[in-house]
């Protein structure tokens, strides 16, 4: 705060005195960027050489596309906060097809050239020739990096593939970025980053690029990645740090943003990702700077979705955002004293039709010594302390109507139809995740409920979340809602079993056991509530609360009609850590694997009404409150 008080001071300053900003034309003037993160359509690039034929309507395309966007909505730049490609180059597969004989080492090289190469060409074509790009998962091999393989050992080579294109000469010379801020250097020299991480000043801005994939041994597991991990540290950091104070002291820089791959504050939306965040949330020393030295946005891709929100402790906005294969863009406006974003959502057929509509906003306001922050729509300010989902059962919509983002043109399943029914209504979420987490719903019926009306649900009922989460690692949820029901079996009422994998384990679900409520943890582990049988026919209030992030299972507590509940464990105590690949089901398995049709739960037969998540504990007071209002 002390920094924009003291620019706010200057500022009104040299108004009084009379001084004119236009005698500064690097910090009057008014510009734009855009901003794209996870373009994830450069993996062609890597056919040009093998298959030009089969690539060039495509590579045609992304030049149109680019062509476009530069022609409507301007821009001097594009910020690209990582996933450009698929990036599995080090795989058998890959080399067999492309590069016969040649090593891991070898093939990421050959095909990183070709992949970034064509890419940056096609952008330019398109009218673009500074792409500011951080380094993703993707262009570092694709998570998990398990210890001891191939993709662990050849880190140093996807990070030279990517260097070598986008932050060096054309012949792999000159480092395009090596002008100092004051007296930090541009990037973290002496490092393994330091052809990846680098800071760059554009008029009245700073942008600043960190490569935050950690790894130590590629031998060594350190995280639930395998050999990698989120996050920045030991030199690398005391560069970030140098840099960001170089910024602060420098009267010409009135915006500091940077950029990295993962997100950092959780929750964030996600779609179709692997959803892989920055270790340790916002006690991790990298966020620490950024809140330190007040930078103004940090940009993350990786979970392709939209997210808004703001540090709880300082005026640092997180910007998570979608550009999958143009399907979203952002543009940002800049100015001495105002950052004004706009997203854009494709709604044509393909990118370079130029069809866009804008749907959301945010703005940032530093005319005053008080910034003010205000969202609307896709970049509205997400409250982590929300009730992110809420289904009330009062109304259902049509899919077609709605569309839920990411669902068209899958390639893989069709995510309308859920465990054999086709399903063509909505539930809406009243919650603070949005309509883009709508409930895809089939012969769910509208009756009357405990609050209004209710959803009743049989064997053929299907009600699931097409977006991602919010469960992660160890953070923490809580659940919340009303039942009726008669009937008797292993009855599934919120289910987060993972969409990818085998393994019957780290969810975190909600059951009715012959009448009793049970977490479920595992095919072998839950907890129950003791001297409950809850299938009487009326309407009862079940929640369930993480008291902390990574409790145990026996500290789980469960709430009957408002009262703490008596509890014990089965199958054994753990402590709680969740898979992030969980699309919420209730009532049934819905969207989760195949694997879980071997959990031995059953489809819900009752009434369900006024569901509700958080990712945080929620109090006996809150709780109380939910069944008593």
């Amino acid at each position: 705060m002390i920094h924009r008080i003291l620019r706010y001071a200057v500022r009104v300053s040299l108004l009084v005195t009379g001084y004119s900003a236009a005698a500064n034309p690097d910090t009057s003037e008014e510009w734009r960027f855009i901003l794209l993160a996870d373009w994830h359509w450069a993996e062609k690039y890597t056919q040009t050489e093998r298959n030009p034929a089969g690539v060039a309507e495509a590579i045609a395309e992304d030049v149109a596309s680019v062509r476009m966007i530069k022609q409507r909505y301007g821009g001097d730049l594009i910020l690209m906060p990582g996933d450009s490609n698929g990036g599995h180059w080090d795989t058998p597969k890959f080399i067999n097809a492309n590069f016969p004989g040649a090593t891991p080492e070898e093939s990421i090289l050959k095909a990183g050239k070709l992949c970034y190469e064509g890419m940056i060409d096609s952008f330019r074509k398109g009218g673009y020739s500074k792409l500011i790009m951080a380094v993703g998962d993707h262009e570092m091999g694709d998570n998990p990096w398990p210890q001891g393989s191939a993709v662990a050992r050849c880190q140093p080579q996807f990070r030279e593939a990517f260097a070598n294109a986008f932050n060096r000469s054309r012949d792999g010379g000159r480092f395009l970025y090596e002008k100092p801020i004051g007296n930090a250097p541009s990037r973290p020299l002496g490092t393994k980053y330091q052809d990846t991480s680098y800071a760059y000043r554009h008029k009245n801005a700073l942008f600043v690029t960190v490569d935050a994939f950690h790894q130590e041994d590629p031998n060594l597991r350190i995280g639930d990645e395998g050999s990698v991990t989120g996050t920045v540290v030991g030199l690398h950091l005391d560069w970030l740090e140098s840099v960001l104070l170089e910024a602060r002291k420098d009267e010409g820089i009135e915006h500091v943003f940077v950029q990295s791959h993962l997100p950092v504050i959780h929750p964030v939306r996600k779609v179709n990702s692997s959803g892989m965040l920055m270790d340790d949330g916002m006690d991790n020393p990298f966020w620490k700077l950024l809140r330190k030295y007040e930078v103004d946005i940090y940009f993350a891709g990786e979970v392709h979705a939209n997210t808004v929100t703001k540090d709880p402790e300082s005026n640092v906005i997180q910007l998570v955002s979608r550009g999958n294969f143009f399907d979203n863009i952002q543009t940002l406006d800049i100015s001495d004293d105002k950052i004004e974003v706009t997203c854009y959502q494709h709604i044509g057929e393909k990118p370079s039709d130029g069809k866009y509509e804008v749907s959301g906003k945010l703005l940032i306001d530093k005319t005053t010594a008080e910034t003010k922050i205000d969202g609307d729509g896709e970049l509205a300010l997400l409250d982590p302390s929300d009730r992110h989902f809420y289904f009330d059962f009062e109304e259902t919509l049509l899919l077609e109507e709605h569309p839920i983002m990411g669902m068209k043109n899958r390639k893989k399943g069709d995510p309308r139809i859920i465990r054999g029914v086709r399903c063509s209504e909505l539930i809406p979420n009243r919650g603070g995740f949005g309509s883009h987490y709508n409930a895809v719903a089939g012969n769910v019926a509208l009756v009357d409920g405990a609050r209004g009306l209710g959803g009743e649900f049989s064997k053929r009922s299907r009600m699931g979340v097409f977006g991602m989460g919010p469960l992660h690692g160890e953070y923490a949820a809580s659940y919340a809602l009303w039942i009726k029901t008669s009937s008797s079996g292993d009855m599934m009422l919120i289910n987060t079993g993972s969409i990818w994998g085998t393994n019957l384990d780290q969810f975190f679900n909600l059951h009715l056991a012959d009448g009793v409520p049970a977490v479920v943890v595992s095919d072998r582990q839950r907890l129950l509530g003791d001297g409950y049988k809850l299938n009487d026919g009326e309407w009862h209030h079940i929640a369930a609360v993480m008291p902390e992030n990574g409790c145990r299972l026996s500290e789980v507590q469960l709430y009957v009609d408002g009262d703490l509940a008596k509890t014990r464990v089965v199958g054994g105590d753990l402590s709680l850590k969740f898979k992030q690949s969980v699309r919420l089901g209730f009532g049934g398995l819905n969207y989760s694997s195949s694997a879980f049709d071997n959990l031995g739960g059953s489809a819900f037969n009752g009434t369900m009404d006024e569901i509700s998540i958080w990712t945080r504990p929620i109090s006996r007071e809150e709780v109380r409150s939910l069944y008593l209002k």
